[in-house]
């Protein structure tokens, strides 16, 4: 305070806080604790709900983990395997069919040959590590061809009328 503040002080109001210090002291005592309560009360409802928060995310984080293990434990699932590989052999022998069936040069047919070797050899292994006496994937695939059809000029020259004879006439 400077020295004009403090030249300037009401004598009533003086007289007043001399008069009641103890009672102005007491109020000040007891607005402090019911402040420091009030901290207190607010610093303990502030964590519980950050302690509730953290135990929603550990159960969205244990629910995450559980999803991601089943859909782990159904791709790794033995049954699973078995027809993914059963796909991949019959992949494997569609293009080979393919590549016999167009035409490329030999050493391409030489190449599908080598890895519809390599096919066979991977299903009996395959075979043998499930336990099988025969492997699992079929030997060969037949296919059998669509009728053709006919071109479409072919069908217009076959739906068209013929004319008679007589109609030439005119009779």
């Amino acid at each position: 305070m400077s020295e004009k503040d403090k030249s300037y002080i009401d004598p009533e109001l003086e007289k007043f806080f001399r008069e009641n210090k103890e009672m102005i002291e007491r109020l000040l005592k007891e607005e402090k604790v019911r402040l420091e309560r009030l901290f207190k009360e607010e610093k303990e409802s502030f964590k519980s709900a950050i302690e509730e928060e953290q135990a929603k995310a550990e159960e969205q984080k244990k629910k995450a983990k559980e999803a991601v293990q089943g859909v782990f434990n159904a791709f790794t699932d033995p049954e699973v395997q078995k027809h993914f590989m059963k796909m991949g052999m019959e992949f494997v022998m569609g293009v080979n069919a393919l590549v016999k069936a167009m035409p490329f040069p030999e050493g391409f047919r030489d190449m599908a040959d080598k890895a519809e070797e390599a096919r066979k050899s991977a299903a009996e292994d395959f075979a043998k590590s499930s336990g099988r006496t025969k492997p699992a994937a079929p030997e060969k695939i037949e296919i059998k061809s669509a009728p053709k059809k006919a071109s479409p000029s072919a069908k217009t020259k076959a739906s068209a009328p013929s004319k008679k004879a007589s109609d030439k006439d005119g009779t």
